[in-house]
């Protein structure tokens, strides 16, 4: 397993995002993406919209920042097995958050 990245959140928490990840799922299913890796290591390094965590799964963590494409919003969730570190699961433009996030950055 290759890091592609690896930053710290503004909680402290280390994210790491691997090449596998990023090639094989955010790609495949987000060709967009294209070129955002920058993009998504500074959504988590200074996420402009808040941290949630998802509705349906406590362990992750989910992370806004304002795109450069300048009318989405790039959302990136990573998934915490240990308390202070996670790993990033996809990467993706949105038009808005999701119903039933629960902001847990800023607290």
């Amino acid at each position: 397993m290759t890091v592609l990245f690896d930053v710290v959140d503004p909680r402290g928490f280390k994210v790491i995002c691997t090449e596998e990840c990023w090639n094989d799922h955010i790609l495949d299913e987000h060709p967009i993406m294209v070129g955002l890796e920058k993009e998504v290591e500074e959504t988590i390094r200074k996420p402009q919209l808040f941290i949630y965590q998802d509705r349906d799964y406590p362990e992750r963590h989910i992370y806004y920042g304002k795109s450069s494409t300048g009318v989405r919003y790039t959302k990136v969730i990573v998934e915490f097995q240990n308390p202070n570190s996670g790993e990033v699961i996809t990467a993706f433009l949105t038009d808005s958050g999701k119903t039933g996030e629960a902001l847990i950055w800023p607290d």
